[in-house]
């Protein structure tokens, strides 16, 4: 199967919204936390070029965070259209129960993919919502290390893994951690090169910050 292309931090931004529907695009990615009771897109980072016309900053488009994107807002955007991928921050609370509380009153999570930055949350969603697909954040060897060592541990679920790609060094090591992992996404990946070398050797999804990254694996049929 093709590599899931996946617009890293769309989702977090209204205006490109409507990108989910962009035959390049699989799925879109948005950052959230909790406010109040609410899960809604934050992040203040850059997007990168793309097509549309966004609020600026010095580094390039940039969240408006006195209007924040809300789940129902992410949701409607993709439904029928793509995937959503829930990138969730526990900077200042536990987004777990809000998640929970928000999915399990839907009727269809189907589409939803939750990726987190703290494993204890992913654990806990899991227990609530087994259904859910659940990936745990990969950022360094030594977090690398320990997944692979708490799943021969049977500590840990098969879950997926989002992984820093720098960390993927060839086929081999990709096709040993899919022996422990449900999936591999690879992130964030700004060299197209790069993107179709990871194809290549079999990760299940490419995260990038530009659609045209997406847009060249489109082309190459990858």
């Amino acid at each position: 199967m093709p590599a899931s292309r996946i617009l890293h931090r769309a989702g977090n931004l209204r205006d490109l919204l409507p990108i989910a529907g962009h035959p390049a695009v699989d799925a879109i990615e948005a950052d959230v936390v909790v406010r109040g009771h609410d899960l809604v897109a934050h992040h203040d980072r850059p997007l990168g070029w793309l097509p549309l016309p966004l609020p600026l900053g010095e580094r390039g488009p940039r969240l408006r965070h006195r209007d924040p994107v809300s789940l129902d807002e992410l949701l409607r955007a993709v439904d029928g259209l793509a995937e959503l991928v829930l990138d969730l921050r526990s900077w200042f609370n536990d987004p777990a129960p809000a998640v929970a509380a928000q999915l399990l009153a839907r009727d269809d999570d189907s589409h939803v993919v939750v990726t987190c930055e703290s494993w204890a949350v992913a654990e806990r969603l899991l227990t609530w919502i087994p259904s859910l697909r659940v990936h745990l954040s990969v950022r360094s060897e030594r977090q690398l290390r320990a997944f692979v060592r708490r799943r021969i541990a049977g500590e840990l679920p098969r879950v997926g893994v989002a992984v820093r790609h720098r960390l993927l060094g060839g086929p081999a090591e990709v096709a040993a951690l899919r022996e422990h992992a449900s999936s591999v996404t690879a992130w964030t990946v700004d060299d197209l090169d790069r993107a179709r070398e990871l194809t290549a050797w079999g990760v299940d999804a490419v995260v990038s910050n530009h659609l045209a990254i997406l847009d060249g694996l489109h082309e190459s049929g990858t």
